[in-house]
């Protein structure tokens, strides 16, 4: 079996591993006392696997079920994750997914310039310390997915009364180059902003996404979406704004842009 090489990149062979989505020689490396260690931009392999939407030793387990209200029988169940992406096909994630790490490498050198600036360093490890924790849990004890009309479609719900300043979830998807005349037709495009400002990409939630590619548009939400910048990489969080009621449904604000080339959407 051929072992990757250091790069001028400083990648180790774990990472060059990775790239390649060679499960069998991550184990082995793992197995020889290969180590998590970051890249020179602050990436570990663990972490790579995530951006990139593979699947191995390094990645942990997908989330194996989800909460939804039939209004057949008015019941919350709890139903495998399989059978959500075969209803709906779609494909569940619970990270952004890069197309190569040239493109996390270029993020990541953008956002650690960004973090030289105080203000943004400031406000950065103000979400952190807000947030942080909360990132790294599951959020099934927040929320339920309910069918509302054909207008709307699905439609996100509180649980259990939810405090102000909860952290929510992470907008997902597949981080891709913006192309704003094909992104007017698709109703899961995400601005992927950079410290408050736009950037050359968006996520694109149509195809592969989380719980929150189904959270409608108000134009007086109860969650704020916001920029952080975690592990070296943006991410685009959402949280409440105020105390949420159980069985209310969880809204944001997609902004005038999305609604320029979209007709007005249904008050909430």
């Amino acid at each position: 079996m051929s072992r990757p090489q250091k790069t001028e990149e400083s990648l180790s062979p774990l990472h060059l591993a990775v790239l390649e989505n060679n499960s069998s020689l991550i184990e082995t490396l793992l197995k020889e006392g290969a180590k998590d260690n970051e890249d020179r931009f602050g990436i570990t392999p663990s972490y790579l696997s995530k951006l990139l939407g593979f699947s191995n030793a390094l990645t942990k387990p997908k989330k194996k079920t989800i909460l939804i209200y039939r209004n057949s029988d008015e019941k919350i169940h709890s139903i495998p994750i399989s059978e959500f992406e075969e209803r709906l096909k779609i494909t569940y994630c619970e990270s952004l997914i890069f197309d190569s790490i040239k493109t996390i490498h270029k993020i990541a050198k953008k956002c650690a310039r960004k973090m030289k600036k105080e203000k943004l360093r400031q406000m950065n490890t103000w979400t952190l310390a807000l947030h942080e924790k909360e990132m790294e849990k599951e959020r099934a004890d927040t929320f339920y997915i309910k069918w509302i009309n054909r207008y709307l479609g699905y439609g996100v719900f509180a649980i259990r009364d939810i405090p102000a300043l909860t952290y929510i979830g992470e907008y997902t998807g597949v981080i891709k180059r913006r192309n704003n005349r094909k992104n007017r037709f698709n109703d899961y495009v995400f601005s992927y902003d950079l410290c408050g400002k736009s950037t050359r990409w968006c996520i694109d939630a149509k195809e592969k996404g989380n719980f929150t590619r189904f959270l409608n548009h108000s134009d007086n939400p109860n969650l704020t979406s916001r920029w952080v910048i975690k592990d070296g990489i943006t991410h685009i969080i959402l949280f409440s704004n105020q105390r949420i009621p159980k069985g209310a449904q969880m809204t944001y604000c997609y902004g005038p842009w999305y609604w320029r080339s979209r007709s007005s959407p249904a008050p909430l």
